[in-house]
């Protein structure tokens, strides 16, 4: 499931143990694909405050963003996987 490897590099962010389950900052079910690439998201939400190296790939987490006026704030983590992002947003969508 191409959806737990960003589950599991927030975990490695999150706890540095890239297979800790407890440590998920979200579940695969709640994880998002996309086909905007990083450059799109640094476009249109600046350079990435944290960008670490996890046994996935480079996960890129813009902190306090918002997703439109008014809702609650929160982290966006994104990891490029080849063809497709994997993304998850922990604030109001």
């Amino acid at each position: 499931m191409t959806e737990q490897l960003l589950s599991s590099a927030t975990a490695e962010w999150n706890s540095g143990d890239f297979n800790d389950e407890t440590a998920w900052v979200c579940e695969p079910d709640e994880v998002v694909t996309t086909a905007e690439t990083l450059e799109n998201f640094i476009c249109s939400k600046g350079k990435p405050h944290e960008t670490i190296e996890t046994q996935a790939g480079n996960l890129h987490i813009w902190h306090n963003q918002q997703s439109r006026p008014g809702c609650v704030r929160g982290d966006l983590f994104l990891l490029d996987v080849g063809n497709v992002r994997l993304s998850y947003f922990d604030g109001e969508s």
